[in-house]
């Protein structure tokens, strides 16, 4: 599987519900996230201010973390386990294609 198609499904769990992401962080560390990309969940934007366009990067998720309350993101590389109500990937990196 390519990293655009993991993250691709991903995306499109998160936006249905919670997700419990697992993931190494950059120091070496593990991480256990909830994060979602449901609406009902994340804090009103004001649409007032002008957004800040950036580049598209493919290899990083940004997402909704419900516990710490606030945007986080993740390489989809880093990624140990994903589980949603809608997807189950105990081994991330073992359907990467290297």
């Amino acid at each position: 599987m390519k990293t655009s198609e993991v993250r691709k499904e991903m995306n499109d769990a998160l936006k249905e519900g919670i997700a419990t992401v697992t993931f190494t962080k950059k120091d070496g560390t593990e991480r256990v996230m909830k994060a979602t990309l449901q609406t009902e969940f994340m804090p009103v934007v004001d649409s007032s201010k002008p957004k800040v366009k950036r580049k598209a990067n493919e290899e990083v998720l940004a997402v909704f973390d419900t516990e710490k309350d606030g945007f986080r993101s993740f390489r989809i590389d880093s990624v140990v386990s994903f589980f949603s109500t809608r997807v189950a990937l105990p081994d991330v990196q073992g359907l990467i294609d290297g």
